[in-house]
């Protein structure tokens, strides 16, 4: 089954019409700090992104940008690095459903 990656949990936000893409994997609950960061609070956030997205299928999975800037670059810089276009999708309030975006 195809899965659809959710960059951060919104707990307010209705995730059901991306279940019609696949499975909503929900990649952390977190937001990262600017610097100074207590201990190495960022690095947490990064490896918990990279080890959701580790199976990860470019071209066959989805993916929900939710999160602030900094968590959707450090998300396309492993999606970058995974090679091959990539399927977004990105909210439509008017429609009521996810609009594709194959990048």
């Amino acid at each position: 089954m195809d899965k659809v990656y959710v960059t951060k949990f919104q707990p307010d936000w209705d995730f059901q019409p991306a279940t019609e893409y696949g499975e909503v994997v929900f990649l952390t609950e977190h937001e990262m700090k600017p610097e100074p960061t207590v201990g190495a609070y960022n690095d947490l956030i990064v490896k918990e992104l990279r080890d959701g997205l580790a199976d990860y299928l470019p071209g066959h999975d989805y993916v929900v940008l939710t999160a602030s800037a900094t968590n959707n670059f450090k998300v396309a810089n492993i999606l970058y690095a995974k090679g091959g276009r990539h399927n977004i999708l990105r909210w439509n309030g008017r429609s009521r459903h996810y609009d594709l975006f194959k990048l």
